[in-house]
This record gives C-alpha cells, sequence and structure tokens, in this order.
C-alpha cells in the first residue's frame, strides 16, 4: 500500500508488483548460484609438453649454451606459441630467461634452437616451461630437469 497525500492509502500499480516479484525472483536465483557454486569460468588450453633434447643429462657446455627442443606445437620466432595464449621460459640455476624477437630458430617440425646469453657458470638444473601472457609458469607444462655444468 502507498499513501495517496490524504492520509488514505492506495495499491502499488500492477507495474510495481510485477517488477516487485521479478526482483524477488532475482535475489532467490542470486543467493541459490552463490551458494551452490559451479565450476571455473577459466578455460584453460591445455599446453604441450616441452621436451629439451639437447643438453643431454650430465653434459658441460661451453658458452654461449645453445638448447634444442621440442615444443610439440609450432611456435613464433619470439617463442611464443601459434595462439599467442603461452610462451616458452627456461630456467637454469637461479637464472630465468625469455627469448627475444628472434631467438627461437626451427629446426625441424616442432624442434626449435634457443642460444642463450652468458650464464653463470657451475653444476646446474636447466627446465623449460610454459608461461602465460603474464610471465607466470603455467602448472604441468614444464620439460623434466636436465643436470648440466655450464663452463665459464
Amino acid at each position: 500500500m502507498v499513501e495517496d497525500g490524504t492520509g488514505g492509502k492506495t495499491r502499488g500499480s500492477a507495474a510495481d508488483r510485477v517488477y516487485g516479484g521479478v526482483a524477488a525472483i532475482a535475489i532467490v536465483l542470486a543467493l541459490w548460484f552463490l551458494a551452490r557454486g559451479g565450476e571455473a569460468d577459466t578455460t584453460v588450453e591445455r599446453s604441450p609438453r616441452l621436451t629439451v633434447e639437447d643438453p643431454r643429462p650430465g653434459a658441460t657446455l661451453r658458452q654461449p649454451v645453445v638448447l634444442t627442443f621440442d615444443a610439440r606445437t609450432e611456435l613464433r620466432p619470439d617463442g611464443s606459441s601459434a595462439t599467442g595464449k603461452r610462451h616458452v621460459h627456461a630456467r637454469i640455476g637461479a637464472t630465468e630467461l625469455m627469448p627475444g624477437p628472434v631467438d627461437v630458430r626451427p629446426v625441424s617440425g616442432t624442434t626449435y634452437r634457443w642460444t642463450l646469453p652468458r650464464l653463470p657458470a657451475g653444476p646446474a638444473a636447466l627446465r623449460l616451461y610454459w608461461s602465460d601472457s603474464t610471465h607466470l609458469a603455467i602448472p604441468g607444462a614444464e620439460s623434466d630437469s636436465v643436470a648440466v655444468t655450464i663452463e665459464p
């Protein structure tokens, strides 16, 4: 009921009642969806596994270190996938690297070669991994670790 200004009360219009009913239903549905939850809206494109082909475990490497790896997908010269949703990074010991604009060169099929800048000498674990557009590692999308020794 609504006051009519003379002290009397009138009923709300039919439109007010319809809008009120719709709002009440919307609130109930919102609470139901909030309580029920559901699958996350993020769709993750499965990243292909990276494989370090060279160097082999136990290798002693001269500088500059050259990696040969299989991306199992087509890459651009900057190490990003053809879709642009991920790109290759390397971790060698405590050093993290990302290819420059033309660092990744095709060898054959989905095998590529990447010449790394000067690295600290000594023993190191080498691993490649996919990262997203914010440079965060994509979980489960990395190569096996390869133990190497880097010469000065």
